[in-house]
């Protein structure tokens, strides 16, 4: 298992690879902090007015980073479809299941190697945002004296867990498609318009569908699930069901499968 954890590192640390995806991702927690600061005095997307008041509470410091977990889940899903469809596109598992014939044992330590990548990610993302919150908020009137208190610092270490847990989440959806599809392309294609689109449309035809479908849960964990309808024990809970029930489908075709290529 060692291994095989420490074999699949290796292509992710590529330098390319590991620099470009970390680039994106604290870019994109920057300018979700930067925006987040900026809405102070005006409202969000739900209408609801953004106060400093309100920021300056030791749950601020986190509000942009929370406002991007979308998108740190779909970098998520897209690496971890991308590796494992690509390990099926170009026949590299078969190589691999040579030195490791032990399907399951194989599919665990890519899989582990892919959740400490996102870790990685989601905790580089977490501190540029918290630093970006930090850096805006004089120029908003936000007061940060409770952020950094030990109740700002228990929020910040809440905020990674919650964002890391939904991007976990994503992280497995992109592992079933890849499974299921053997190859990056569909697997990113059809990860993301389930995820996205197809989820965002049914749950604003007919709204409690959004208190069960597995990315608009993963949203509402990230955020804790404030200004949501589920509750957070309850979103946990049907996250964490529906995980393990693609971890169990991808297995099972992981390891019947026929290596075709």
């Amino acid at each position: 298992m060692t291994a095989i954890f420490r074999a699949e590192w290796v292509k992710l640390g590529r330098r390319r690879f590991f620099a470009g995806t970390l680039a994106a991702v604290t870019a994109v927690a920057a300018l979700g902090a930067v925006l987040t600061m900026l809405s102070v005095g005006r409202s969000d997307y739900d209408g609801i007015p953004v106060t400093a008041t309100a920021m300056s509470a030791p749950n601020g410091v986190m509000q942009g980073l929370e406002a991007v977990s979308i998108l740190l889940g779909v970098v998520a899903l897209a690496v971890t479809a991308t590796v494992i469809g690509g390990d099926y596109a170009h026949g590299t598992l078969r190589n691999q299941l040579i030195a490791h014939p032990h399907r399951l044992r194989l599919l665990v330590g890519k899989c582990l190697a892919l959740a400490a990548f996102v870790a990685v990610l989601v905790a580089a993302a977490t501190v540029v945002a918290a630093a970006g919150s930090f850096a805006m908020a004089p120029v908003t009137g936000v007061h940060t004296g409770a952020w950094h208190s030990a109740a700002g610092l228990l929020e910040i270490g809440k905020g990674y867990v919650n964002v890391l847990t939904a991007s976990l989440g994503y992280a497995t959806l992109g592992v079933l498609v890849a499974v299921v599809f053997r190859s990056p392309a569909a697997a990113v294609s059809v990860g993301l318009a389930y995820a996205l689109p197809l989820e965002m449309l049914v749950s604003r035809i007919w709204s409690p569908a959004a208190n069960w479908l597995p990315a608009r849960l993963m949203d509402a964990f990230a955020s804790g699930t404030h200004g949501y309808h589920v509750a957070y024990q309850a979103a946990g809970i049907r996250l964490a069901v529906f995980c393990a029930v693609a971890a169990m489908v991808a297995a099972v075709l992981f390891r019947r499968r026929d290596m075709t290529s």
